[in-house]
């Protein structure tokens, strides 16, 4: 997930929040205003009654006056004064069913020493749907404006973040083998200002580091050459001498070989280290079969030595985008051990197709209880041959089909 959207939906769930608090704070409000207004109003109804009670000989249909329910009893007994408001729930005759109403009773004794009883009862309906309306009104307002301050703080962050992402971009493109710098763009935010220093700062130090490993992998191996020529020659001149006895020669010919094994190591830690520096980076297009043919010319001499019959089926002409190099040394390599590992008058079959290649040659049975992976060119698929104790016989197990 990205992180623009990650804080969006953060921003959108925090403004959710806050408005489902803030509309109950504000429903409760107006609740308690419009109750307020409502008992205001009940009172100042109240008063006008008691003063038509107390200077007046008639008490007039207050209920026509009004609107609303409207109850006054007048007994020649005084009363304790008494008062109090509050929400209840009658029948309503014009309604037809019950509903909500704010009721104020008083109960007090006039000036001319007559007890007097008065109930006003006000629906609360009109209250409660104007609140309603207020309350929707109020919703679709958050709404559009939570949908407009969404976009506009998603439209901002995108702009803002623009110098991040070109950032990524150009270390998405940087290539630590290549001689110009990290190139990074100047921006006017301060935080931006000093990522883009300390990846610059860093970029220079992994550069500088690269070439060092880069410039020792390579005079070393350059370096361990010589000695090593050095031993050989200086071995291939002992063996050449009359004076030796046989266990010397054994002596002189393990060390020739440890020495050439320590040369071929050598080069091969040096074609790893160019291959992972991508100093074989440059591809072109490359003949897969006349490279065979070209690596065969240079062990001929060799298979007609150990009378080798070599088997080649090109079924299709294989043209490939990659390192010249490279394929040289692969096939190279995949030829030799074909050959060293053969029988004397032994078959090498070389398959070429446009989507395989294999090398297949004959050898001594392999004396192992380990899994060892092979080639079965016929049925074009990997298999692992295991030598099994109990039968005494090589099993095998397919791994893969191509």
């Amino acid at each position: 997930m990205k992180l623009l959207t990650r804080t969006s939906r953060y921003y959108l769930l925090i403004s959710v929040v806050v408005f489902v608090i803030s509309g109950l704070i504000f429903f409760r409000l107006l609740h308690t205003i419009f109750e307020k207004q409502l008992d205001e109003t009940l009172f100042e109804e109240k008063l006008l009654i008691e003063e038509t009670i107390n200077f007046s000989d008639s008490v007039p249909d207050f209920r026509s006056v009004f609107g609303h329910m409207i109850d006054i009893t007048i007994v020649n007994t005084s009363h304790v004064k008494t008062e109090y408001i509050r929400d209840t729930l009658m029948y309503d005759r014009d309604l037809g069913s019950f509903a909500a109403f704010r009721h104020l009773f008083v109960e007090n004794t006039s000036v001319k020493h007559k007890g007097y009883t008065i109930n006003i009862y006000k629906p609360l309906s009109d209250s409660e749907k104007l609140i309603t309306e207020i309350i929707l009104i109020v919703v679709l307002v958050f709404i559009i404006l939570l949908v407009l301050l969404v976009w506009a703080n998603y439209f901002i962050a995108r702009r803002v973040w623009i110098p991040f992402y070109r950032t990524i971009s150009n270390l998405s493109h940087y290539e630590i083998n290549q001689e110009k710098p990290l190139s990074l763009m100047k921006t006017d935010i301060y935080e931006f200002n000093l990522l883009n220093q300390a990846l610059a700062k860093m970029s220079k130090k992994i550069q500088q580091d690269y070439i060092n490993l880069k410039e020792f992998n390579e005079n070393a191996s350059h370096e361990l050459l010589t000695p090593i020529s050095v031993i050989k020659s200086k071995l291939e001149l002992l063996i050449q001498g009359e004076d030796l006895d046989e266990q010397q020669l054994q002596l002189i010919s393990s060390v020739f070989d440890a020495t050439s094994r320590i040369s071929k190591l050598n080069q091969g830690l040096l074609l790893i280290s160019k291959i992972e520096n991508n100093q074989f980076a440059q591809a072109e297009e490359v003949n897969m079969s006349q490279i065979i043919d070209i690596t065969l010319e240079h062990f001929e001499e060799i298979i007609e030595h150990r009378k080798i019959v070599i088997t080649k089926k090109y079924f299709h002409e294989v043209i490939l985008n990659m390192n010249r190099t490279l394929a040289e040394i692969l096939i190279t390599n995949l030829i030799s051990n074909a050959i060293r590992h053969n029988i004397a008058s032994g078959n090498i079959e070389i398959i070429l197709t446009a989507d395989s290649f294999s090398v297949t040659n004959t050898g001594q049975h392999l004396k192992l209880t380990r899994p060892v992976c092979l080639n079965d060119s016929e049925n074009r698929k990997a298999i692992l041959i295991q030598w099994d104790l109990d039968s005494q016989s090589y099993k095998k197990l397919p791994i893969f089909t191509k």
